[in-house]
């Protein structure tokens, strides 16, 4: 075991064990070691390279609710850099984000760590059985680039629908999470956030998602750190952005590039590179049914390019290519990861 995966090992075991994230594993070299391709470090100092996925829990093949997941993380292996930012929902808690870290560095140069919501989630039985049935939201994040603020962890509880109200859900993997860090290229301020919204359509006729409710408390806990100069935040909404009508009122309210009598001034990678055209957004869809309700945002100050949904077939090369094979039958998750160079102000 080489001293990297030693200082690797160690760090995956306290952010398990220790209660705390003051722990930090050293900054890394630039160099991306043996592997073959040219996959490097992101050290320019205009951006983060950034990712959001609903992981599922890592589906594997033997599961009810099966899957590929590693796919994902070759796919990366393919692009100009390691993520900075990798923000995921449904981890089965501490020790499964910290797997992830650890494969991530395995196969990426960079190193990496996590932050949960819930270390150990409440079960909630989920449909697809014993493997899915503890959930939780994490951010992953490159350990060169970024250094947690003490003291700036927050977690938060977001609304369903019930009986025509919104009220507050009681699920574990609805407790978003949030963190401020420091760039420790540019000493700017980061702030960063993972969330899951219920299924419930049981609100308002107005708003039965209560995705409305929703950006009003995750806006309100993304702002909530003053001095920062990026905020990032990705979600599986569990509500699409466009309806029989146009755009939901949610998401005209969240994208700054969409009139609304209330902004929230955020800005959705797909929806820049896309130029807000309906079939390019169409072709970005991230769960099967053909919608899209996972999102990326980013304070509207800021900018973005390279905004891209990783299709199953993407993943699915990106085996073959690092592994020699692959289960095609498989995909990585059922809702489709994005990616974007965010850049600051």
């Amino acid at each position: 075991m080489n001293l990297k995966d030693v200082v690797s090992v160690m760090v995956s075991l306290c952010l398990v064990g220790c209660g705390g994230i003051e722990a930090q594993a050293p900054a890394e070299s630039d160099a991306p070691g043996t592997l073959a391709q040219a996959i490097s470090v992101n050290n320019n100092t205009d951006f983060l390279m950034v990712y959001n996925v609903n992981y599922e829990n890592l589906p594997t093949a033997s599961e009810q609710c099966a899957g590929d997941w590693q796919d994902l993380i070759y796919y990366m292996k393919t692009q100009a850099y390691s993520p900075d930012v990798f923000i995921v929902h449904q981890m089965s808690g501490a020790g499964q984000a910290a797997t992830l870290a650890q494969f991530i560095e395995d196969n990426l140069p960079g190193q990496y760590a996590s932050i949960v919501a819930e270390a150990n989630p409440d079960p909630m039985n989920s449909p697809c059985g014993a493997p899915k049935d503890y959930q939780t939201n994490a951010i992953i994040y490159r350990t060169g680039r970024l250094q947690p603020i003490s003291g700036t962890k927050e977690t938060w509880q977001v609304y369903k629908g019930a009986n025509g109200s919104c009220v507050m859900n009681t699920q574990a993997r609805s407790i978003g999470v949030r963190m401020a860090f420091t760039d420790l290229i540019t000493n700017k301020k980061v702030v960063l956030g993972s969330s899951h919204w219920p299924t419930n359509q049981e609100g308002p006729a107005s708003d039965p998602g209560c995705a409305e409710k929703n950006i009003q408390l995750t806006d309100t806990k993304m702002r909530a750190i003053s001095g920062a100069n990026l905020l990032i935040w990705g979600v599986d909404s569990n509500e699409s952005d466009y309806g029989s009508n146009g755009y939901k009122d949610w998401y005209n309210q969240a994208n700054s590039q969409i009139a609304s009598t209330l902004n929230y001034n955020w800005n959705d990678p797909i929806y820049e590179v896309c130029s807000g055209s309906r079939s390019c957004l169409e072709d970005n869809w991230t769960v099967g049914s053909g919608a899209r309700i996972d999102f990326l945002f980013f304070n509207a100050a800021a900018t973005s390019s390279h905004g891209h949904t990783v299709t199953y077939n993407e993943g699915d090369a990106a085996d073959v290519q690092f592994t020699g094979s692959d289960r095609d039958d498989l995909n990585y998750s059922s809702h489709r990861a994005m990616s974007a160079r965010i850049y600051y102000p």
